[in-house]
């Protein structure tokens, strides 16, 4: 072995330790930092933002819309019925659609909530985004139940760690922590959230997203 080859070679076992480290540390501290800046996020354009409604964000991005459609004129008379309510408020003025009709969910944004908007404003059509919402809906789930509630462990112990100010934060985590232990998983949005937002959309993956509705939605 050479002289160099001497010197070099703790050099190099030192950067493979490191190397390895990285490796390691990369496979969780990204995710919590995407997780936090979710988080953060939400907050900032949903103040009144609950734990139930980050649990919600962050559920739909890795179960999706949580069930499946197999009734096509069922989900097809309720989006009728949702869009006849949402134009008549809006005309009402009782409140605004969103400036932007969409954000992605959670911290990995595997799925979009896309406002009903796009349809009033003939933006897209009810047609399409219907189909858009049962074949995304259909797609199964990102990760298994019981990852999911490995996941939501992870963003639970940020909330208690980082996010203090959210009202009844704690109350509302054991609240969820009792649900989900007995296998509900699906949350509808909290009271002050609908009262300060007043939401209107569906949940629609990202590749269908991506190829079908972005296109039709910025021009």
């Amino acid at each position: 072995m050479t002289r160099m080859a001497l010197i070099l070679r703790p050099i190099l076992a030192i950067l493979t330790i490191a190397s390895s480290l990285g490796t390691v540390y990369g496979c969780q501290r990204p995710d919590e930092a995407s997780i936090r800046n979710a988080i953060e996020l939400q907050l900032l354009e949903y103040p009144e933002s609950r734990v139930q409604d980050i649990y919600k964000s962050f559920c739909q991005d890795n179960l999706g819309p949580g069930h499946l459609i197999p009734d096509h004129s069922y989900a097809a008379d309720y989006l009728r019925e949702e869009l006849r309510a949402y134009k008549d408020d809006l005309e009402n003025n009782l409140y605004e659609a969103p400036v932007k009709p969409y954000r992605q969910a959670g911290d990995r944004g595997n799925y979009i909530r896309v406002d009903l908007s796009v349809v009033l404003d003939s933006l897209v059509t009810e047609e399409a985004f219907l189909d858009a919402f049962v074949r995304s809906a259909n797609e199964g789930t990102v990760i298994t139940k019981e990852d999911w509630g490995k996941k939501w462990h992870v963003v639970s112990k940020i909330l208690r760690k980082d996010f203090k100010g959210i009202p009844n934060l704690d109350k509302d985590l054991h609240a969820l922590d009792s649900l989900l232990s007995e296998g509900q998983y699906i949350m509808h949005h909290s009271r002050e959230f609908s009262d300060a937002y007043h939401p209107h959309y569906r949940i629609i993956s990202r590749n269908i997203f991506t190829d079908e509705l972005m296109p039709l939605i910025i021009f």
